[in-house]
């Protein structure tokens, strides 16, 4: 059996900052440069196995906003086309696939995690310091083990698809800051922005982990 597997890099732009409450600090009378970031992405694909095709979409944005303005980084979840944030799995059964698939689907496990570690480094008590210790940035529910081990319950629709949707409060159950990050300062502004250098990912699998 070919093994199915689909790996997507959301619609997620992990900026810092953004329409939402600016960062201000206590400066000299340099104005701060702006910084603007868009998003490059390559188009969808899809894997054709024995048994059929596995889709994600989602139209989730992420920004690093702060929790009332006191310099404490807060995750926001929002949405790339104004519409309520989702996450939607779907598998169309191959045409030549067994009865029992086209009736039940595949068993499926959807994970997350990073294209490349996103760490912010710090001293014991918080600060960032260059010598510190690497602190991952993100903390996700459920990661991959490579093993099918948290599977998901599919909802069969009368074309013959199945389905499995994450809505926004899904979304915060599954992907979190790891911990408070409090930066009061620009420099830890400026070294937390460079850390946030690669995308969350959403991987859906029937088992072989690829």
């Amino acid at each position: 059996m070919k093994k199915l597997s689909l790996l997507i890099a959301l619609c997620m732009l992990l900026t810092i900052g953004g329409v939402y409450a600016t960062w201000s600090y206590v400066g000299s009378t340099d104005i701060i440069d702006a910084y603007a970031e868009s998003k490059v992405t390559i188009t969808d694909a899809v894997i054709e196995g024995t048994y059929g095709i596995y889709k994600i979409e989602s139209n989730l944005v992420l920004t690093v906003d702060q929790a009332d303005d006191n310099h404490e980084a807060e995750l926001v979840f929002d949405s790339n086309d104004g519409q309520e944030v989702y996450l939607k799995v779907t598998f169309t059964p191959s045409a030549n696939a067994p009865q029992a698939i086209k009736a039940n689907a595949v068993e499926s496990e959807l994970y997350f995690g990073v294209t490349t570690p996103m760490q912010y480094k710090m001293d014991a008590d918080g600060n960032y310091s260059d010598s510190g210790t690497a602190v991952d940035i993100f903390t996700f529910a459920n990661p991959s083990n490579g093993v099918l081990d948290n599977t998901f319950a599919w909802t069969k629709n009368a074309d013959g698809t199945f389905t499995y949707e994450l809505d926004v409060d899904d979304l915060k159950d599954q992907i979190a800051l790891s911990q408070t990050f409090v930066l009061d300062i620009k420099g830890e502004h400026d070294a937390f922005r460079t850390a946030l250098a690669g995308n969350i990912v959403a991987r859906v699998t029937d088992g072989t982990v690829n």
